[in-house]
């Protein structure tokens, strides 16, 4: 059995809400194991370390699975909406956000906490760099999902 701490980029936002890099398939037990009912996997079937029976996974581990592709090159609006529309009714239970590194995840859990919980712009920018450095499309994202929530853009975003 894997161990969750050893997954890329894990990092445990809250009791309930982790994200983290694709982990790999004797992780599954683990994650389980920890008291993990929802996994949402945000990478393309073309990601590193795609796993294709990653819905059987989870289910062989009393999991949830939902699979929302995001282009790495072209993440949307429509993506992040769908995203949060599936977090919502899921916040109360111990739920995986994932892709292949933990950056499409840590960018979404970041927005979503900022919109539904929050969390400041500033604290949340802080979270996404702990994982890694968004480039143009990602930071146009942010910009777009934050402006168009009438939130202020975080320090890092106003450049």
């Amino acid at each position: 059995m894997g161990n969750v701490d050893e997954i890329l980029n894990y990092v445990e936002v809250d009791a309930l809400l982790s994200c983290a890099g694709q982990p790999r398939a004797e992780d599954f037990a683990a994650l389980g194991a920890g008291g993990f009912k929802e996994v949402i996997n945000l990478a393309t079937a073309a990601s590193t370390g795609h796993l294709p029976d990653e819905a059987e996974l989870c289910a062989g581990a009393g999991m949830g699975f939902t699979w929302l592709p995001v282009a790495w090159d072209a993440p949307t609006l429509q993506d992040f909406e769908a995203f949060r529309a599936w977090l919502a009714p899921r916040r109360q239970t111990k739920t995986l956000v994932h892709c292949a590194k933990n950056w499409r995840a840590s960018l979404f859990v970041a927005l979503y906490r900022v919109l539904e919980e929050g969390l400041s712009p500033d604290a949340a920018w802080e979270e996404v760099l702990s994982v890694w450095e968004p480039d143009g499309a990602w930071t146009g994202l942010a910009r777009a999902v934050l402006s168009r929530a009438g939130s202020p853009l975080p320090e890092g975003l106003k450049k």
